[in-house]
């Protein structure tokens, strides 16, 4: 007889933000580095830019989950989308514990481009724990979700992409609309009523000031707890 089962990582962002994560000193470094050294919690992480080989003959075994995802545009399609292939990896951007990870389920290393360093620590751990704590300590739903929602709000920030804001300007002049969609960085507008109308305008100046490395941290750690159920406890059994 077969089944299917539907298997569900509960809180798995969570559990990924209280593992180490980056904060201060990131700094490039030489590349012959060997993460297989570095442990986990140790002061210093690395974010490596490498090519990998999948050797073939992994690929049966590893066919309904392979390693290293990334983005491609799959046949038939147009857009990119995150796909997980038997491919080789060509300026694989990856956290140093998935690369380990990698290597040690079979993916050769082929070469290391660059490598970024940075101090790292628990340092979101004891705000996940809070939360945690709050809601299993919760009465009702909305106290629930809301403390399901501060773990995750603060993960949402991490990923924000500033470049696709956009500034909305309302008119209801035809003066001002001909004078803002005169202006480089118009994008389009929408037209309400003969009296009103919103001009679409790309930002001119943009504050980076959103902790990126801290989400792409936070995906990468994620994708080792499942690598490591799937491949070190159901493909074992």
């Amino acid at each position: 007889t077969s089944y299917l089962t539907y298997l569900y990582a509960n809180n798995l962002y969570g559990w990924a933000m209280s593992q180490y994560m980056p904060y201060k000193n990131f700094k490039w470094c030489k590349t012959d580095i060997d993460v297989t050294k570095v442990p986990d919690d140790a002061p210093t992480g690395y974010i490596l830019e490498v090519d990998l080989e999948y050797p073939e003959q992994l690929h049966d075994l590893h066919s309904d989950l392979p390693l290293a995802p990334e983005r491609r545009v799959p046949p038939g399609s147009k857009e990119e989308k995150l796909l997980t292939t038997l491919l080789e990896k060509e300026k694989y951007v990856v956290h140093y514990r998935n690369l380990k990870q990698y290597l040690s389920l079979g993916m050769k290393l082929k070469k290391v481009h660059r490598v970024l360093s940075f101090s790292q620590s628990a340092w979101l751990k004891p705000y996940i724990d809070l939360n945690t704590e709050m809601r299993t300590q919760a009465r009702n739903e909305f106290e629930k979700d809301f403390f399901k929602l501060m773990n995750n709000s603060v993960f949402g920030k991490t990923m924000e992409n500033i470049r696709n804001r956009v500034d909305i300007r309302l008119a209801t002049k035809d003066k001002q609309v001909d004078k803002w969609t005169a202006q480089p960085n118009f994008k389009s507008r929408t037209i309400f009523t003969e009296q009103l109308a919103a001009v679409h305008m790309s930002k001119t100046k943009l504050m980076f000031n959103k902790a990126i490395y801290v989400g792409m941290s936070i995906l990468d750690v994620s994708k080792t707890l499942m690598y490591d159920f799937h491949y070190n406890v159901i493909k074992r059994r």
